[in-house]
């Protein structure tokens, strides 16, 4: 038997609420990052060689340090990703006029196209959910969805912080 997230009845507490929905992200992601994979396979990209040419095409070219920053990853797993996509022609670099040592890394014409193909065949696939749900809900989704993001991201840092104070 599979294991569900039973949907909670509506006048549960806020807070209940909130930790259910925040649950529902965990297979939410884990089928988004899968699908996501699949479809970029089909154009010869991973899901991590995915994310760091979505960043640099919403971003412009920037440093691998940027790119870590910008990404939320691991600094080891960011630059693997930016060595494949350099090797496959998806990314390219260049000498970064504001330090000696340090690249530029940006899109080439063939990661434009291959993101811009990901991306065409993901909005297909959005679209035929998209239909099912009112425009002032995808609204409320994605508002609720960027406060979590932001709640959750300065709630680690502060317990990073206070781990290392501790340590002390």
């Amino acid at each position: 038997m599979k294991n569900t997230i039973h949907t909670p009845p509506q006048e549960q507490d806020p807070v209940e609420a909130f930790y259910h929905a925040v649950r529902l992200t965990r297979p939410l992601l884990r089928h988004i990052s899968a699908s996501v994979d699949i479809g970029a396979r089909a154009h010869g990209v991973t899901v991590g060689q995915r994310a760091v040419l979505e960043a640099l095409y919403d971003g412009g070219a920037m440093t691998g340090p940027r790119l870590v920053e910008v990404l939320a990853l691991k600094r080891q797993f960011v630059f693997r990703m930016l060595a494949e996509t350099d090797r496959e022609g998806f990314t390219g670099r260049a000498p970064n006029p504001k330090r000696a040592r340090a690249y530029l890394h940006s899109l080439t014409d063939k990661g434009r196209g291959a993101l811009a193909a990901i991306r065409a065949d993901e909005f297909a696939a959005l679209k035929l959910f998209a239909t099912s749900m009112a425009p002032q809900d995808i609204s409320a989704w994605s508002r609720v969805q960027e406060r979590l993001t932001a709640f959750f991201a300065e709630r680690a840092r502060s317990q990073i912080s206070d781990a290392n104070d501790d340590g002390d």
